[in-house]
């Protein structure tokens, strides 16, 4: 089942286009990290699929519904903006108060027995908290609501290490008993390499990639940039499916083909190795590749 699907959306403010035709789909249940360079449309992307900005065309949907300002979507949809927006002077129990009058579903004790996790005082003023503790808190209640999605823009930027790993700690166990689809921006790919399943890349406001990461991590590898395994790849691998980028002495490999990868001795590519180069390097089709140089 999808639960979020993206269909040739595309959104310009201005002259400057933020998203360009883009699609993809996650399904339920996936934890699905959202990344790219800074003004790759990631956080124009989030705030269509909450409901906040209208795309100039092209179709987003969130829980087999198009985002709107309607009660009942929003108690099912959980979303935390890059700047946590908490209004300063509330508390944490007085926000839990609200929640339960604003929300068809409201776990307190969630909220509560979390919040005693990562020692964040409920009973002092947002604007008391540090940094780090407003975004928690934020994702928090996002997460007192039991939505069936989460929609996160950088919720660990501003953690330490530890507050950081807990954090994305209780999103995945809770995600994982709710079925709860995730989809969360962050530049903190190593962390996610671990936890999320599904890796949407967008670079300059189009999609680069939208795969399952065991996927990505299966067909990736790293090999020497030299005439004679530029002619091996050239002969063994499928120019329309497989793809390289070449970074001075070495080559970033895209390809299924396990033969080829035992001839040329590859080593397997990380993913946040794998999104560097995707970001900073053109694929070359390899048929392509050979005739160039």
């Amino acid at each position: 089942m999808t639960a979020i699907r993206v269909e040739a959306v595309t959104k310009t403010y201005r002259k400057n286009k933020a998203l360009e035709s883009v699609t993809f789909e996650i399904h339920k249940g996936a934890v699905a990290a959202l990344v790219g360079e800074n003004g790759a449309g990631k956080s124009t992307l989030l705030h269509i699929l909450a409901g906040l900005v209208r795309p100039d065309s092209g179709v987003a949907e969130v829980s087999i519904s198009a985002p709107i300002q309607d009660w009942k979507w929003l108690s099912r949809i959980g979303f935390v903006d890059q700047d946590a927006s908490l209004q300063a002077g509330m508390t944490l129990s007085r926000y839990s108060m609200m929640g339960k009058d604003l929300n068809a579903l409201w776990n307190e004790k969630l909220l509560l027995d979390r919040c005693d996790q990562l020692k964040i005082p409920i009973d002092r003023a947002i604007k008391q908290l540090s940094g780090g503790q407003r975004h928690s808190a934020a994702v928090l209640l996002a997460l007192a609501k039991e939505p069936e999605v989460m929609l996160l823009d950088e919720p660990l930027a501003s953690l330490d290490p530890i507050s950081r790993r807990t954090l994305l700690g209780i999103l995945l166990s809770h995600g994982y008993d709710k079925s709860m689809t995730i989809l969360l921006s962050s530049h903190l790919v190593s962390d996610l390499e671990r936890s999320c399943d599904h890796l949407v890349l967008l670079s300059r406001g189009s999609l680069v990639m939208s795969k399952p990461t065991d996927e990505i991590l299966g067909t990736h590898y790293w090999i020497i940039n030299s005439d004679k395994n530029l002619e091996l790849i050239r002969q063994m691998c499928d120019a329309e499916t497989d793809y390289m980028i070449e970074l001075d002495s070495q080559i970033l490999l895209s390809t299924a083909n396990h033969e080829v990868v035992n001839l040329l001795g590859a080593k397997p590519a990380g993913l946040e190795e794998i999104v560097i180069a995707r970001m900073s390097g053109s694929p070359v089709f390899t048929s392509q590749a050979q005739s160039e140089r």
